[in-house]
């Protein structure tokens, strides 16, 4: 496969440098393809902290009448 140069800053660099030790990469590219392939976590039901909430009471709250437009 061909290689291309990208652009990043140094703190990103770090970042990348920190990754691939902890993955144990010899390559940046074998970091991002771990990243990138990283399956996450779904947040689904995160608000609700578990329990078993309507959408109303769930908003309600949320915003003051005096927040709306």
């Amino acid at each position: 496969m061909g290689t291309t140069t990208i652009q990043i800053e140094n703190p990103t660099k770090e970042l990348l440098n920190e990754l691939k030790k902890s993955f144990n990469s010899k390559t940046y590219d074998d970091v991002i393809q771990n990243l990138v392939r990283k399956k996450t976590k779904s947040m689904f039901g995160k608000l609700a902290k578990g329990k078993k909430v309507s959408t109303t009471a769930m908003m309600k709250g949320l915003r003051d009448k005096s927040d709306r437009f």
